[in-house]
């Protein structure tokens, strides 16, 4: 009579469940930094999208407003205005990302509120508090032309001051078409402070590697030192000689 006797089945060995192991090690070590840097990628490719399209809701907002570029910030008298909006309550003014929103899609939701629309807000800005709206490390350029006149050499601010009174001419929008070095002027860049920048401390060059990123008035997306940056910012016909004494 045959003897029957059911197979045992073997299991791994510990050099064989050692090597599984090293090979799902050396596997992880690939894939992690390049996940890693994929999501990187699309998270400053996203920010890059969101600074083009503010230049062009600024070029579609100055087709409907007599070729002026959008005002950081209207702060005067309610009857004084003359951008249309709706009252909020609290010290509320219409500024920038609230004029701008209907060019971008954004939900308008009154000028208050329109900095939480996501559009606007950095993804990188590491100090972004939804309670603090105004902080979206996004900020508008408010130095656009200086005042030379009498031997002057003072800046025409881009928005209105509560101060401001008819007549007054250190304030208020700027003609597309006056703006001078659009290729190397920012519009919109990273910024420490609030929505708008309205000086040098303000320019955040942090985020990507040692620069910023900002969007010029001629559309294109560069990523800028500290020192370029306030050279954009204070004095863009110099950008050209400093890019050229940095080149190799």
């Amino acid at each position: 009579m045959a003897s029957s006797h059911t197979p045992c089945s073997r299991g791994f060995t510990l050099i064989e469940l050692l090597t599984v192991i090293a090979i799902v090690a050396i596997l992880a070590a690939i894939l992690i930094p390049s996940i890693s840097k994929v999501r990187e990628r699309a998270r400053e490719t996203s920010k890059l999208s969101n600074y083009r399209q503010y230049f062009i809701a600024n070029t579609m907002y100055a087709a409907d407003n007599d070729g002026f570029s959008v005002t950081t910030v209207d702060k005067r008298d309610e009857e004084l205005r003359t951008t249309p909006y709706v009252a909020n309550s609290g010290n509320s003014h219409p500024h920038w990302t609230w004029l701008l929103a209907g060019y971008l899609g954004a939900p308008t939701r009154g000028q208050w509120v329109s900095w939480l629309d996501k559009i606007y807000i950095n993804p990188y800005f590491e100090d972004y508090d939804p309670t603090k709206r105004w902080l979206t490390g996004t900020g508008l350029n408010s130095r656009l032309r200086r005042n030379g006149n009498n031997g002057s050499d003072r800046w025409y601010m881009n928005m209105y001051w509560a101060s401001w009174e008819p007549g007054d001419t250190n304030s208020g929008p700027t003609l597309l078409s006056a703006i001078t070095f659009p290729e190397y002027r920012f519009f919109v860049g990273d910024t420490h402070k609030e929505y708008h920048v309205s000086g040098p401390q303000h320019i955040n060059t942090t985020q990507h590697d040692g620069k910023g990123m900002f969007v010029l008035f001629d559309g294109s997306v560069v990523f800028y030192n500290q020192d370029e940056a306030e050279l954009s910012f204070n004095e863009p016909f110099k950008l050209r000689d400093y890019e050229n004494s940095e080149a190799p």
